[in-house]
């Protein structure tokens, strides 16, 4: 920054500083020690000379003042003049300072117009405002104006109370205050409220304009649009919480409210309950209608558990045709009962879907707290337990977790990990029973063979029990084929050793059956061991031919082709459809326990049975009457000529050695 620097002494004037020159564009050499009057007079001004006087006249101590100078070049320049005075021993000196400001303006009007681009850029990508201590608005620029729909006079002397959405909450705002307040900067996300009724999104920062005591005075809020940026954040958030197609909340969704339940219930004693819902036959119309029809049932089944619920808990879909319910708050057991309850009343009206009335019936398990566990995954476990124990039972119903249910889980998880070492450890064997052709004599005329477990810790385990399991490992075509091949190898003994053979029948799974290499295997085993097709009789349900009765048609006429007899078990039990009595070219009709036990007292089973028993007949089918346990059950069949009775009126299933005495003779015990 140029500067002429003097002083005067006995109103004369002094340079000492060599910058006169670009001050006062003159040579210190030729002003100096001249009178001060006309120097500043001439070179400056005359009023620049009169405040200079103040000072030589001991009228002031101090002048600071600004003046302007015509160059010879006619250049204005600002001025910047400071003088004072001091007192010596040679009596009043004064000093001056004369500053050329022009650099400092220039510094000054580029800055100010930075700021003035500054603003402009904000205005194009900045939501800004401006509010008082006080919090009304006193600027807002066009940014705010288009995204909240208020025009500029709206928005001025107005609070942000205007554009509130209701979405935060009075904690939120508080907190927002005393940050600002005192004077600190605040940040944060705010959802807003336009004037059409829609929300926004903005990125918030806050902050205070302070004066010279450090006191807030105003505050300046610079926003940015974030509306996409949450849109986007909520679409992923719902493809993470959410299933997409009912819009419930999913397992991850459930599993995270069931932690916080669970916490929230330890602190406040408070109960509550779950539910696991299972579609019963939903897979039944996905395959038969397909899966549009089957996704809008989930829907709509979706909607109704809602309406049950209502504000009481929350719905979730936790896979295919499985839901689960929280339900918030309990007294007792008893309310899930209620619930369970409405569900299934509810169910009873069909669901209209594209014109089709579909009715759909409920299995539900329930655990409540803490009965049923103190945390999440045992809760879910043991509802999920429940609601399986009413699937294998009845369906169309619903079941309290209880500790025997823990029992029974906790056996039927070993005897799965115990199966595969089963097999391969032989613990598993067979047993037959023999069917007796009731007469005068009592000829034995076939026998059945059946698979048994000798379990190291639970001893017999029966098949009732781990069948099923062993079909929800996926093991029960390898026990099939074991049975089948043990069978062989035993006729095979029995022949070798010369006995008169009987039909042994052999019960097939669906799935066994149903395998395409299945005939393949069968006639592989049978030709290893030489087994003659007369000796095997076949026995299958009606399960069997559901949705596959072509395929079944085309195996059953390969193995009567070639000599096997094929019984149909269980009948009775399933859907006992005449039509597929009609259909296929059966040679064995199995009546099932179920319609035998009885008919000795109840009239109607008495008429059911031996219904049937005519009934396979004038088909041309030997039928079998299982399950016959006294004298009066054995006489009534034998009345309606029966052709075989099995049973433990006549005999258990036999171990190996007591068959082969069985085989020798014909004969049993009974006479």
């Amino acid at each position: 920054m140029a500067q002429a620097v003097f002083k005067i002494r006995n109103k004369k004037i002094y340079f000492t500083e060599l910058l006169s020159w670009d001050v006062l564009n003159e040579s210190k050499d030729i002003i100096s020690g001249e009178d001060y009057d006309n120097i500043l007079s001439h070179y400056i001004g005359p009023h620049v000379a009169l405040e200079f006087s103040k000072l030589v006249d001991d009228e002031e101590e101090q002048i600071h003042f600004n003046a302007t100078v015509n160059r010879k070049n006619g250049e204005m320049v600002l001025l910047s003049i400071f003088g004072y005075q001091i007192q010596s021993e040679d009596g009043v000196e004064v000093f001056g300072i004369i500053s050329d400001d022009r650099e400092a303006n220039n510094q000054l009007m580029k800055a100010l117009k930075e700021l003035s681009d500054i603003k402009h850029a904000l205005d194009q990508s900045v939501i800004l405002a401006i509010t008082d201590r006080q919090g009304k608005i006193i600027h807002a620029n066009n940014l705010f104006s288009e995204i909240s729909g208020y025009s500029h006079d709206e928005l001025i002397g107005n609070t942000h109370q205007l554009i509130n959405s209701g979405y935060h909450s009075r904690e939120f705002f508080k907190e927002m205050w005393r940050t600002i307040g005192f004077g600190g900067v605040w940040k944060g996300e705010i959802r807003n409220r336009a004037k059409d009724g829609s929300f926004y999104w903005v990125d918030t920062t806050i902050v205070p304009v302070k004066n010279e005591k450090g006191k807030p005075v105003q505050y300046i809020a610079m926003r940015y649009d974030i509306t996409d940026k949450k849109e986007n954040q909520e679409k992923i958030r719902m493809m993470a919480f959410y299933d997409h197609l009912t819009g419930l909340k999913n397992r991850r969704k459930f599993d995270e409210n069931l932690i916080q339940k669970i916490a929230y219930a330890k602190e406040n004693q408070e109960r509550f309950g779950i539910m696991f819902v299972d579609l019963d036959g939903f897979k039944y119309v996905n395959d038969t209608l397909g899966h549009i029809i089957g996704d809008e049932l989930l829907i709509a089944v979706a909607r109704r558990l809602e309406e049950i619920v209502g504000k009481n808990g929350v719905v979730a879909r936790l896979s295919g045709d499985e839901f689960a319910i929280l339900i918030d708050f309990i007294t007792s057991p008893r309310d899930m009962q209620r619930y369970a309850e409405s569900i299934i009343t509810n169910f009873k009206e069909p669901f209209a879907i594209e014109g089709y009335q579909l009715s759909t019936t409920a299995s539900i398990g329930i655990s409540t707290y803490p009965e049923a566990g103190s945390d999440a995954p045992t809760m879910m476990k043991h509802a999920d337990l429940a609601m399986y124990r009413v699937k294998g039972l009845s369906k169309n119903d619903y079941r309290f977790f209880d500790r025997e249910m823990r029992i029974s889980n906790q056996r039927a998880f070993q005897i799965k990990n115990d199966l595969r070492i089963g097999l391969d450890n032989n613990q598993f064997y067979l047993v037959y029973q023999p069917k007796v052709s009731p007469g005068k004599k009592d000829i034995v005329t076939s026998y059945e063979a059946l698979i048994r477990w000798q379990h190291p810790e639970f001893q017999e385990v029966s098949p009732g029990e781990f069948i099923p399991l062993a079909e929800e490992l996926g093991m029960i075509n390898e026990i099939g084929d074991w049975v089948l091949e043990n069978v062989c190898r035993q006729l095979k003994a029995w022949k070798t050793n010369g006995y008169d053979l009987l039909p042994v029948s052999i019960n097939l799974s669906s799935s066994q059956f149903l395998q395409a290499d299945f005939v393949d295997k069968f006639w592989s085993v049978l030709h290893a061991y030489q087994v003659d097709p007369a000796w095997i009789q076949i026995e299958i349900t009606e399960s069997l031919f559901i949705d596959n009765e072509k395929y079944v048609q085309q195996i059953l006429k390969i193995m009567k082709e070639n000599g096997i007899k094929i019984a149909l078990d269980d009948f009775g039990t399933g859907y006992s459809s005449l039509a597929y009595l009609q259909k296929l070219d059966l040679d064995i009709l199995k009546i099932d326990r179920s319609l035998i036990s009885g008919i000795s007292h109840l009239s109607i089973k008495r008429k059911i049975a031996t219904t049937i028993v005519q009934l396979g007949k004038s088909m041309g089918m030997k039928v079998v009457a299982e399950g016959v346990e006294t004298k009066e059950e054995l006489d009534i069949l034998r009345n309606h000529d029966i052709d075989e009775i099995q049973g433990y009126y006549y005999s258990k299933p036999l171990a190996i050695q007591e068959m082969s005495e069985v085989l020798k003779t014909k004969k049993l015990g009974k006479s």
